[in-house]
């Protein structure tokens, strides 16, 4: 019989089995399962927390704005000579410019100038080496390959700040004269201005000789260049030419910027680096006048660095417009008289100065520089308030005028003679006309026509208290150069005349101690201390007026600009302003007048006015002279004149410097062309 196996019920528990083999699973699952309900519960309460609790400082922090304010540059003033023509305009420009947005980086920036480079090329001659190496370590690449070069380890770079690490970038790089292509100059230049452009201002990357090309490439691609703009700029322009420019002056340009030596003052005004400004001349010195007002807007950005508002805090002004005392065509006469009549041999230069003796006001001022080398003239309109120069005989009407006020000659008595000084211990001294010495006996008046040098000598020394003897030793009063220098100071000479330019010299005052003590007798004739033309022009002024000391001004009134520039009214005149007065009565003028007349007009044998000035019409007074110099140590003379009409408000001085000695007529010429184009330029012609 077979046996039936026994089946199990399998699913019969086994209390065996349970006791010795329970899963650990659940357990661990119902653990995890409370921490994380436990984690949950805690967010729950965080983000409870932080809703109710701390909402308002998130949402402040989300809705944080900050304003900032941008500056746009207003347009210049203009500027017209006396006759309303425009001298210095602003002319209309295609100009390539860069706005700093609040979302643009310094990687955009190097990057956006680096791509602009390959349509855009400015000027590179301003850019310096510092300025190339900041554009070279912006890049990561550049800064790694530099750091790799240095040596250092990692833990030595790691324990270095950026800011020290950067400084051994930089020091390795110039010691190793770093080298950039023509085409990373550029960009490097470009990055350098972008760089300087403070957020929310614009700078003009390039304003002059924007060509068709670079506008259209650029403006093809100009997504590519973050905050890049095309616009319109402007450029001053010189309609009546180049004969005002040097005394117009210049400005600094977008691509040097402001000046080194005044950024601190220009920055704290308001200006951005990249700014022009009026760098010499006259847009120098009425700079403040000729900027305006700029337009200022204040832009509002949230913590996106987007921008939400904007508002206009302050209209721009277009700059007030200058209306100047110079004639551009006279202007113009005489620098090309000047230049005209410029000796050929060792001559330095020739300048001058033509002024109005009432008002102050100047008619031109013109100035060559010559290279005695080459030949080649460069002008130069402010060298007549800038360079010494000794005058020579020209100043002798203000040692005749001190002597007339000391009391050592009288109208009526002036009598002396021309004769050989000899003073012991000095070389011999004699006028021009009179060499061998011989006794010419001369009143004041006659002495200014023959220009005599030992007349102006022996009032020196009567002033000194020491009358001339021949032969005697000289004793310098403690008080002598006092009274020189002071009586010259009377008619302006020596000091500046405060003329609205900058840059002007008060000339040259020699030592007055030891073994030059005694060179007060070389002053009495002008061969000593220096004065500038414009100096002089302000003396002879003084001469022609009465005894006014007026001061020289180039410009006459600021006008209010009107709509789109156009000339508009007067916002101020400059009144004349008189520094002084030279004290003496109507005889004692008339000694200094009739002397000066005589040198134009006179017929003494030695008359040293010259047939020019004695054709003149209307008839003039004047005084010429000549003084000793020396050119690249060769001896040479200044010959100058100085000039006034009695019919008509005119006084020039004029100076050529360094002519060949004994050659006589240049300054004659040219004062004769100037006076002829006056009556032609400014004014007509009257009868004598």
């Amino acid at each position: 019989m077979i046996k039936k196996p026994k089946l199990e019920n399998f699913n019969k528990k086994d209390s065996h089995s349970d006791k010795n083999n329970n899963s650990p699973i659940p357990v661990r699952l119902n653990v995890l399962l409370g921490l994380s309900g436990f984690l949950l519960l805690l967010l729950i309460i965080k983000l409870g927390m932080l809703t109710i609790i701390s909402g308002k400082n998130y949402s402040t922090i989300v809705n944080q704005t900050e304003a900032t304010v941008e500056t746009t540059e207003a347009p210049r003033g203009v500027i017209y000579d006396s006759t309303g023509k425009v001298l210095a305009g602003n002319k209309s420009i295609p100009s390539i410019s860069f706005e700093r947005l609040p979302s643009i980086t310094s990687a955009e920036i190097y990057k956006s100038a680096t791509r602009l480079s390959k349509y855009l090329t400015i000027d590179t001659s301003a850019l310096t080496e510092t300025q190339e190496i900041d554009y070279y370590l912006t890049s990561s690449k550049h800064s790694k390959e530099t750091i790799k070069k240095l040596g250092l380890s990692n833990s030595a770079v790691n324990k270095l700040t950026s800011s020290a690490l950067y400084k051994l970038e930089v020091k390795y790089l110039k010691k190793n004269k770093l080298e950039l292509s023509s085409s990373q100059k550029n960009a490097a230049a470009i990055y350098n201005k972008m760089a300087q452009t403070t957020i929310l201002s614009t700078t003009t990357l390039k304003s002059t000789g924007v060509t068709t090309k670079e506008i259209s490439e650029i403006g093809e691609r100009l997504s590519q260049f973050s905050g890049v703009r095309i616009n319109q700029g402007w450029t001053r322009y010189y309609p009546q030419g180049s004969s005002s420019k040097t005394l117009l002056g210049s400005l600094s340009g977008s691509s040097s910027g402001l000046p080194a030596s005044s950024l601190s003052t220009y920055l704290a005004e308001g200006y951005s680096r990249t700014d022009s400004v009026g760098i010499s001349g006259i847009e120098k010195e009425y700079e403040q006048t000729l900027r305006g007002i700029s337009k200022k807007t204040q832009i509002t950005t949230n913590s996106q660095n987007k921008i939400v508002s904007s508002k206009v805090t302050q209209s721009g002004t277009a700059g007030k417009n200058l209306q100047l005392t110079i004639n551009s065509k006279f202007q113009s006469d005489v620098s090309a008289a000047l230049k005209k009549y410029m000796g050929t041999d060792l001559t330095t230069g020739g300048y001058a100065a033509v002024m109005n003796p009432k008002t102050g006001g100047v008619y031109a001022m013109a100035g060559w520089d010559r290279n005695v080398k080459t030949g080649k003239l460069t002008q130069n309109d402010l060298a007549a308030i800038q360079d010494p120069i000794v005058m020579g005989s020209a100043v002798k009407p203000a040692m005749v005028s001190m002597a007339l006020q000391a009391g050592v000659i009288t109208p009526t008595s002036s009598t002396q003679d021309d004769q050989i000084i000899k003073l012991a211990g000095t070389a011999e001294k004699h006028s021009d006309f009179n060499p061998t010495g011989v006794k010419i006996p001369l009143t004041a008046e006659q002495a200014l026509e023959d220009s005599s040098n030992t007349y102006m000598i022996q009032l020196a020394l009567k002033m000194n208290g020491t009358p001339y003897v021949s032969g005697m030793s000289l004793n310098v009063s403690s008080n002598i150069w006092q009274k020189m220098r002071n009586g010259f100071g009377e008619f302006g000479l020596g000091s500046r005349t405060g003329i609205d330019l900058p840059g002007e010299t008060a000339g040259y005052k020699g030592s007055i101690t030891g073994s030059l003590a005694s060179s007060f007798i070389d002053e009495a004739f002008g061969q000593y201390d220096t004065y500038s033309v414009i100096q002089m022009a302000r003396f002879v002024s003084t001469i022609a007026n009465g005894g006014y000391l007026v001061q020289p001004k180039v410009v006459a009134s600021v006008l209010k600009s009107g709509k789109n520039g156009v000339r508009s009214s007067v916002a101020s005149e400059v009144s004349p302003t008189i520094q002084g007065y030279v004290k003496m009565n109507n005889a004692q003028w008339n000694v200094i007048k009739t002397g000066m007349w005589d040198v134009a007009n006179g017929s003494s044998q030695y008359n040293t006015g010259g047939t020019l000035i004695h054709e003149l019409s209307p008839k003039v007074a004047a005084k010429t002279g000549t003084a000793e110099s020396f050119v690249d140590g060769q001896q040479t003379q200044n010959d100058t004149l100085i000039m006034y009409s009695p019919y008509a408000p005119f006084a020039i001085a004029i100076a050529y410097v360094g002519d060949k000695v004994d050659s006589f007529g240049a300054v004659e010429k040219a004062a004769a062309a100037i006076y002829n184009a006056f009556w032609k330029d400014v004014m007509p012609k009257p009868n004598d």
